[in-house]
């Protein structure tokens, strides 16, 4: 129920405007307080923004306040126009019946727009129905009303004018995407727009989406399971984390896969988004800006050193699943980190080309394809020794380009996310480390590298926290990747080797915690102000 002045109930999809209650009796009050909680909305809208009070209470005077349910028609296709719809509160789908029966929709309506514009201006019905995708307050203006006050207030006009281009962009941009995006491009595109165009290039953005997964696959012409699998895809490409109706926008992921990729962006156009494809040469600028030159070469850097952390968790997802040990989250996280293993080397090639540390990658390229033939195939122990050897080689060169990329840079804070990433390996190599010396590979050497691996661990993050000195926030992170690193080295404390498959079960999901805890201390260092003086990092001997 719409709930008008002096406590009267105005039912659901039932209009009702001022002049219509000033003909009761006894009702001046009540008409009073309806007119100006009405001249209050209208004022409040863009479109009638600015406006002389003459011509407001002239626009009061025309419309009527309507209230409809989640599902309720607010117009159908054949209908005949009299009318313009500005949507209050709620949201508003514009869909049309396809031939097969299914529902094609073409725009969501959220509050503050009008829609229904184009059909005041051109004689005929409808082509579109209009319903409430939950309840839904929607301000209805005669038409006559309308062309009177635009008669006398130009910028009404100008404003229709404006969002009538608005639609025809956007209809062009939908095209555009339907014909040359992928599908999973066009869902990101999406989620960008949401997030708006002050989203931050580090950190994460969460958005919500307001409407169902079934509305909202209609609204990019695919099926509901279809829309799910795009968005599992984007999860396990590590740009995104899905939640109910929440989506968490990984920003530094995103940003890295922008810079690179062929991508179409999204432009501000006034207050419209246009889609574009990304300029040549356009490496430095995300859809909101341009991005310092030192945040860039600093994401550089991390995806260096991103290549040495995969390096070591596809080793220990391979081995897990040699062991027969958690199979499916194994084979999930080897699957994922070959993939962006992968993507990420092209990335760096396209980065480091003509440049000093090209033959670092090149080293690097070199390496992948015997490594991954190896972890593409079925695990067997008889593989086990030759991966670890390709291994060792594969993280000596991602380590060699990831310290080429901080020292070309020349800051102490390109040191800073370099030593980062180094913890971030630090997780996966010990776990790694824990299995190849439970089959009995190279036991000494594996039993020395843990030991390694747990003092420069904890030296990192003691030198972390000294070098980012007074950081809100980031002393408390480090406590954090800290006090897990402790359990975690407790847990690979083996007494009776029957206790192995539980161990190693607790030793692979500990290390996936301390990655993504990791992964936030590198994340940190990369949003640091580049002007503040931090104390220098060490650079860090390969372990």
């Amino acid at each position: 129920m719409l709930r008008g002045g002096g406590g009267t109930d105005i039912p659901h999809g039932l209009s009702v405007s001022p002049r219509q209650i000033i003909q009761r009796p006894m009702k001046h009050d009540l008409s009073t307080q309806i007119s100006r909680n009405l001249r209050k909305t209208l004022a409040d809208l863009p479109l009638f923004a600015d406006i002389s009070s003459g011509s407001l209470d002239e626009l009061a005077q025309g419309t009527c306040n309507v209230i409809y349910q989640k599902g309720q028609a607010i117009f159908r296709a054949g209908d005949a126009v009299s009318q313009l719809h500005v949507l209050v509160s709620g949201q508003v789908k514009l869909s049309l019946s396809c031939r097969r029966g299914n529902e094609r929709v073409l725009e969501l309506v959220d509050p503050g727009h009008a829609f229904g514009h184009a059909e005041l201006f051109v004689p005929g019905p409808y082509l579109v129905s209009a319903f409430a995708v939950k309840p839904a307050h929607v301000l209805a203006v005669r038409r006559d009303t309308l062309f009177r006050v635009m008669a006398d207030e130009p910028g009404i006009a100008r404003r229709v004018i404006e969002v009538l281009a608005r639609r025809q962009l956007e209809t062009e941009a939908d095209l555009i995407a339907q014909n040359s995006w992928s599908p999973g491009q066009r869902l990101l595109g999406y989620l960008l727009e949401l997030a708006g165009p002050d989203r931050s290039g580090a950190g994460e953005t969460t958005v919500t989406l307001e409407t169902s997964k079934k509305v909202l696959a209609s609204r990019f012409d695919m099926q509901p399971e279809t829309l799910s699998r795009n968005l599992r895809d984007l999860t396990e490409a590590g740009l995104i984390l899905v939640n109910k109706n929440r989506v968490v926008l990984r920003n530094p992921e995103i940003e890295r896969h922008l810079l690179t990729n062929p991508d179409p962006r999204l432009v501000d156009i006034g207050s419209a988004h246009r889609v574009c494809a990304a300029k040549e040469g356009a490496i430095g600028t995300g859809h909101h800006g341009h991005r310092p030159e030192s945040w860039l070469q600093c994401s550089w850097i991390n995806g260096a050193g991103r290549q040495r952390a995969l390096s070591q968790r596809m080793a220990k997802s391979w081995l897990m699943l040699e062991q027969g040990l958690l199979a499916r989250p194994s084979r999930l996280v080897l699957r994922q980190s070959v993939r962006h293993f992968d993507s990420r080397l092209k990335e760096l090639g396209i980065q480091t080309s003509g440049t000093e540390n090209h033959a670092a990658w090149a080293e690097l390229a070199g390496l992948w394809p015997r490594y991954r033939a190896l972890l593409e195939v079925p695990p067997n122990p008889a593989d086990a020794r030759e991966l670890f050897t390709i291994n060792e080689d594969v993280l000596e060169a991602a380590d060699q380009l990831a310290r080429g990329l901080a020292k070309a840079q020349g800051t102490h804070k390109a040191q800073l996310v370099n030593l980062a990433g180094r913890s971030r390996m630090l997780s996966q190599r010990a776990a790694k480390h824990f299995l190849f010396r439970h089959m009995g590979i190279h036991v000494a050497d594996c039993r020395s590298r843990l030991e390694n691996a747990s003092a420069e661990f904890s030296a990192t993050l003691a030198e972390l926290k000294a070098s980012a000195l007074d950081e809100p926030g980031f002393s408390a992170r480090l406590e954090s990747a800290g006090n897990l690193w402790k359990l975690f080295r407790s847990a690979m404390d083996i007494r009776d080797p029957g206790d192995f498959p539980q161990t190693a079960r607790k030793v692979f999901r500990i290390s996936e915690d301390l990655l993504s805890r990791a992964e936030a201390v590198v994340e940190h260092c990369i949003g640091l102000p580049d002007n503040k003086g931090y104390p220098p990092a060490q650079q860090v001997v390969t372990a």
